[in-house]
């Protein structure tokens, strides 16, 4: 099946700074090579608000509100109905709020705000979960883990997940109209604080929509060739699935 997007709309920039000056020299820099940018917890309770009027004026990029929600329903209800009218396109809201909340969710957004759901962060591994005090079967077997939270998803009417490239191909396979966002993209497989990682041809070929990639890009002696690489990456993936379809 032909792909008609271009290479550079799946990938997702995050603006992790906190000035307001810094993140919009990122828009700018990187405005015509990728095709969304993050706005995580740090920028947004530095600027507010006032950050995604600024990066409207000057990108016609999609804006990805990333405060991974967790409230009970009443109060996540309020928050989407506020953040429908930021003029976001997605907003992250964790699948552990649970069923009611997510319902909630779907049931406020307004002005094509698109939810996305949070599933287990990809900072965390089979330890992390056992010591949360996850169902000892599920926390050794994150891929089930991650697929039951992103039925949930589905079946309240989520526009998509965020997950790592481990987990996509099994949810793609069975909810194909769930969106993923994947992060923990890596060129090489190296030590940091994520753990569930995989590079942007892996992650692509196993199904993944979107990657969310920040520190290639930004710590970088060059940003511009490092994404303009994988927007070639994400080319080859796609024709190596197109090959095998």
């Amino acid at each position: 099946m032909k792909n008609n997007r271009k290479p550079e709309e799946i990938i997702v920039f995050p603006l992790d700074v906190s000035d307001l000056k810094e993140a919009l020299y990122w828009v700018e820099r990187l405005n015509e090579l990728v095709g969304v940018f993050k706005i995580g917890l740090e920028l947004f309770t530095s600027c507010g608000p006032k950050i995604i009027e600024e990066i409207k004026k000057i990108s016609k990029q999609k804006i990805f509100l990333d405060l991974k929600l967790y409230d009970i329903p009443n109060t996540l209800t309020k928050v989407i109905k506020v953040i429908s009218e930021l003029g976001v396109d997605w907003v992250t809201v964790h699948t552990l709020s649970g069923r009611s909340a997510l319902e909630s969710v779907v049931k406020s957004a307004s002005n094509n705000l698109k939810i996305i759901a949070v599933t287990i962060l990809t900072s965390l591994d089979r330890a992390d979960l056992m010591e949360l005090g996850f169902y000892s079967e599920l926390a050794r077997d994150i891929k089930e883990l991650v697929f039951k939270l992103a039925q949930i998803a589905y079946k309240t009417g989520c526009d998509g997940i965020v997950c790592s490239a481990k987990e996509v191909e099994k949810i793609k396979e069975a909810f194909p109209e769930l969106k993923t966002i994947v992060p923990g993209i890596r060129w090489e497989k190296g030590k940091d604080d994520q753990l569930r990682v995989a590079t942007p041809y892996e992650a692509v070929l196993a199904g993944a929509d979107y990657l969310v990639i920040g520190r290639p890009i930004r710590e970088s002696s060059s940003p511009e060739e490092v994404c303009q690489k994988i927007a070639e990456e994400i080319k080859k993936a796609w024709m190596a699935k197109n090959d095998h379809s």
